[in-house]
């Protein structure tokens, strides 16, 4: 992971939730959580010092083009395509210190509903009935980009998680109290694996789209708004569609 700042972006309350559904998560009581999604057996540890960590190429023709999600009001505004992520916020991976400095993300999916999911989506609980403002599209803008060639990263994708001990819903589909462990883990991956430029992982929001953070180098292809008329608002609002979400 290149270094600068740490840090996500916040995602604006884009839901309004009806009663928890009988056998849903219930975020204030994380033990029930675990017992919940069959995780109480064994609970994540903190990362040693020569974990078995494995680091794989990503080439050119795996994925044609990436898509990164940003947000360009309140605390974003004057962000842009290749402004890294600005250091609010506690997620999954980030932020983290490399060599005693903070190290900046900057988030890219391999698929659109993949980036929307785990951007504007991100904080939508799809277990009971949702809603989602479509005025709080123009806050986002939708960056496509292309790699300059193959890098070398980190892979926490399902099949290389055994070699550290760990399973998939351990590290990505963690619960957010543990988020301080997983961070741990991407901080271990890339001090241990120094040569690595990035981690990759299968998004917990989307299984069918792949992840990395962070992606150099790289260059810009297309950056438009997710709020104006065009395919970019027509697939957003057909994926929300798809997903059982409800409109205002």
């Amino acid at each position: 992971m290149a270094r600068q700042r740490p840090g996500t972006s916040p995602t604006p309350r884009t839901a309004e939730r009806l009663p928890r559904r009988r056998g849903a998560p219930d975020r204030s009581n994380p033990a029930a959580n675990r017992e919940l999604c069959g995780m109480s057996e064994r609970a994540l540890r903190a990362p040693g010092t020569d974990e078995r960590f494995t680091v794989r190429t990503l080439r050119l023709d795996e994925v044609d083009h990436w898509y990164r999600i940003y947000p360009v009001t309140g605390r974003s505004v004057g962000m842009g395509p290749l402004s890294f992520n600005l250091g609010w916020g506690r997620s999954r991976f980030a932020p983290i210190h490399l060599s005693g400095s903070a190290a900046h993300t900057y988030y890219a999916a391999s698929t659109l509903d993949c980036a929307l999911l785990e951007s504007v989506l991100h904080d939508i609980d799809l277990d009971h009935p949702s809603f989602f403002d479509l005025t709080l599209l123009k806050n986002y803008r939708v960056a496509k980009l292309r790699m300059h060639g193959s890098i070398q990263y980190v892979s926490f994708h399902s099949h290389d998680l055994p070699r550290l001990g760990l399973s998939r819903r351990q590290l990505i589909e963690a619960l957010p109290e543990d988020h301080g462990l997983t961070r741990a883990w991407a901080q271990a991956a890339l001090e241990q694996r120094a040569a690595a430029q990035a981690i990759g992982y299968t998004s917990r929001r989307n299984d069918a789209g792949r992840t990395t953070s962070s992606l150099p180098p790289f260059e810009i292809i297309d950056d438009a708004s997710l709020g104006a008329a065009g395919r970019l608002r027509s697939n957003t609002l057909e994926l929300i569609a798809s997903l059982g979400i409800s409109t205002l």
